[in-house]
């Protein structure tokens, strides 16, 4: 049967949290995110995403202005927006907006829409892994593409995870883990080969040219000549069967844009092994893949010279690598804090050591070094940056979205503290009315301690009075105690035979018939336990510790005794016994 004061207990409890969510009911009415958008006109059709992405490559402050007008007029929802922002902010080239895009990306990934848009999510985490990527932080690239490889998988997206894979293992090799990295990067060249359908070529074409580009960035110039080849290879392959490897996937080109893509990574081929072959001295098949290069619209372009200045340089072609860098810098112009502009010095300052004039060289040797460090400094203080960086929005929009976080927080400021009120004051009833009922049944469990510790002293009373075996029992357990030879916690068996002058199978016979045939240990363990009540409850100056040491046992076998055979500690005899 129910206690009257559990009812009441139970009452209290349920009268608090009905009035908790009357007043969540109250105060839980924040502003909604729906109906707000102003409606699309005829006359804001300027302002599309379509309009955004055309303008984003050549002119990206056009195309944020876009995306901010396209949002406001309803054009675009706020999350759409976000992720064409972190787009564009991913590929215009400087690492504050990098900074940016990883910063509206992350603050995406934790959307609910994106959350529960498995598309939107693929898109971000695409954003960022690019951006993470061009920041150089590498490992923090290698967390999105983790999380990407799982959204592949899950869709089923075979050869987009393995697309995904060769990522992860070039991130594994830049992070020092190069054999597991490149291992990954074959793997996935393994798995995509003799797959003759467009989006498996091209997949593994990317794979190839990560490894050729790793390879020569780690100096391992052997590896790169067969991966170069390979590329080429299957690009001839595609170029006179192109129509075996349709497949109607969204990266394949059409018929008028192939030559452009083949191109594009024909050139890239070429530049590989140019490179290779220099490195490893073999300048005639360097030279040979050089020209090709040079027909390419890659090779023709200065950003493809630029990228081949090492080669040429190693090739000892210093007065064309001279032009190059005298090219780009007059394009870079004032902007000189990039670390093309580092290459271009450090490149200059080989040059004139290779040639011997060492004092022209220092001065660039001195340059390089002192820009060096700034870009260094730059990107630290870039990190601090990430946290800083802010999207553009128009100004009356975003005090709309502070004053509607603000309410929004109030409302929910109010039902925490509320909560936090309530929750407490029923933990305090709750833990109350636990400790009244803990104190009854110790109170309770005291009582029955006490009684038992008294028959057992009536009953030892009356077995030493009947003269037979029962007394000889009673007299050993009364001389123990009389004598206190359980206060000793290493008195054995013999000891304990010898004091009494008994044999010791006389004390095992006794045990076994009148103490359930427990062992001496136990029951000394006994002994002591009943002399500790005792003096708990007529000694309250004494501390358990003390109790412990005078019946022979160390303070934490006392507790762990004490809790085993009456089921609460001996603090809690003394608090809750009663005379």
């Amino acid at each position: 049967m129910v206690s009257c004061s559990e009812m009441k207990a139970s009452r209290i409890i349920i009268s608090f949290f009905v009035l908790a969510f009357m007043l969540l009911g109250c105060t839980g009415g924040g502003s909604s995110d729906s109906g707000g958008g102003r409606v699309a006109q005829p006359s804001d059709t300027l302002y599309t995403q379509e309009a955004a992405m055309e303008a984003y490559a050549f002119d990206p402050d056009r195309a944020l202005l876009i995306i901010d007008s396209a949002e406001i007029v309803g054009n675009m929802s706020a999350v759409d927006a976000d992720v064409l922002r972190a787009k564009v902010y991913s590929w215009t080239c400087e690492e504050m907006n990098y900074d940016t895009a990883i910063l509206i990306g992350e603050r995406l990934m934790q959307h609910k829409t994106v959350v529960e848009n498995a598309d939107l999510q693929e898109d971000v985490l695409e954003i960022l892994l690019n951006a993470c990527r061009l920041r150089k932080d590498y490992e923090q690239a290698l967390h999105w593409a983790s999380e990407l490889e799982d959204i592949y998988l899950s869709r089923g997206e075979t050869t987009e995870a393995l697309r995904n894979d060769a990522e992860i293992g070039t991130l594994l090799i830049r992070i020092g883990q190069q054999e597991e990295g490149f291992a990954k990067v074959d793997s996935v060249v393994g798995q995509l080969e003799g797959k003759r359908k467009f989006n498996e070529m091209d997949a593994m074409i990317v794979a190839l040219k990560r490894k050729a580009e790793i390879c020569i960035g780690k100096e391992r110039f052997a590896e790169v000549i067969p991966a170069a080849q390979r590329m080429l290879d299957l690009l001839d392959d595609y170029e006179h069967h192109a129509d075996s490897y349709h497949d109607g996937t969204i990266r394949e080109p059409v018929e008028a844009e192939r030559p452009e893509y083949i191109g594009f990574y024909r050139g890239k081929a070429y530049g590989y092994l140019a490179a290779a072959y220099a490195m490893l001295d073999e300048s005639a098949e360097a030279r040979e893949y050089l020209a090709l290069y040079d027909q390419t619209v890659a090779g023709q372009s200065l950003t493809g010279r630029f990228m081949i200045a090492p080669t040429l340089r190693k090739l000892g072609e210093y007065d064309r690598v001279w032009a190059i860098y005298d090219e780009v810098e007059r394009q870079l112009g004032t902007d000189t804090v990039n670390a093309n502009y580092v290459e271009i010095l450090r490149g200059r300052a080989e040059i004139l050591d290779a040639e011997g004039r060492r004092d022209a060289s220092k001065a660039y040797w001195k340059r390089y070094a002192a820009l060096n460090t700034q870009l260094n400094e730059n990107v630290l203080q870039g990190k601090a940056h990430l946290y800083a960086a802010r999207y553009h929005s128009l100004e009356q929009q975003r005090e709309i979205e502070r004053k509607t976080a603000h309410i929004r927080t109030i409302h929910r400021l109010m039902m925490a503290v509320v909560l936090v009120l309530l929750i407490t004051m029923a933990f305090s009833v709750y833990i109350l009315y636990q400790k009244r009922k803990l104190a009854e049944k110790n109170a309770a469990m005291v009582k029955l301690i006490d009684e038992r510790e008294e028959q057992n002293q009536q009953k030892a009373s009356r077995m030493e009075d009947n003269g037979d075996e029962f007394a000889l029992f009673a007299q050993m357990e009364n001389r123990i105690r009389a004598e206190r030879l359980y206060a000793d916690q290493g008195i054995q068996r013999d000891e304990i035979a010898e004091v009494l002058g008994m044999k010791r199978e006389t004390i095992n016979q006794l045990l076994n018939r009148f103490a359930g045939g427990i062992s001496i240990p136990a029951y000394l363990n006994n002994i002591r336990l009943s002399e500790a009540c005792k003096m708990l409850r007529e000694q309250p100056e004494a501390t358990v510790s003390s109790v412990a040491d005078q019946v022979g046992l160390t303070p934490r076998n006392l507790q762990r005794l004490f809790r085993e055979q009456y089921g609460m500690s001996p603090s809690e005899y003394r608090i809750s016994h009663k005379p």
